[in-house]
């Protein structure tokens, strides 16, 4: 059975002028269709750049980032995170939040009533 996330391998550097960081190093994780998993850690310790890799917001610097086998490399209405900062628009509901995206993503392929289910 093929696992339904895969990171196979993955690095992550990022670079500063002549300064170069590395905040992931060879990290190997499966996961399987339906199954949870906490990511927990002390801050600063690459959560949430491992999190970007995943929904293909940030590029792998080495490694692939493997959904249901395909290379993940760009963002995709079959991923999504919820960011801990202020993303959101305040002056929206949840719900508006949320179908502001969706109606982004599928807006052409879909019908509103699709899009609210």
């Amino acid at each position: 059975m093929t696992a339904y996330l895969k990171l196979d391998h993955i690095d992550k550097s990022f670079t500063r002028g002549a300064q170069v960081s590395e905040v992931l190093k060879d990290i190997r994780l499966t996961i399987d269709k339906g199954e949870f998993v906490s990511i927990i850690g002390h801050s600063g310790c690459g959560k949430s750049t491992l999190l970007n890799l995943i929904a293909g917001l940030t590029k792998v610097s080495a490694g692939a980032v493997l959904l249901e086998d395909k290379e993940v490399d760009s963002p995709g209405p079959e991923r999504a995170v919820v960011f801990q900062n202020h993303s959101l628009l305040p002056w929206l509901t949840v719900y508006e939040n949320i179908n502001l995206a969706v109606s982004k993503v599928f807006g052409r392929s879909k019908s509103k009533a699709e899009r609210h289910d």
